[in-house]
């Protein structure tokens, strides 16, 4: 039984060590995709802008 109680507390935090992982490596693709939106929303910007003061010239 103390064999079977410690597998089953290693196999108990191998499970949330598994989750943990796939919460952080969700976590990291949400934010890069936070960070790659903002800098299309800027690139675009400067492109506006790019384009508007290529008008005005």
């Amino acid at each position: 039984t103390v064999m079977s109680n410690g597998y089953r507390t290693l196999s108990q935090h191998l499970n949330d060590l598994k989750k943990e992982n796939f919460s952080l490596k969700l976590r990291i693709y949400f934010l890069e995709e936070r960070i790659q939106q903002k800098y299309e929303e800027s690139s675009e910007d400067v492109y506006r802008t790019v384009s508007r003061t290529d008008l005005i010239s």
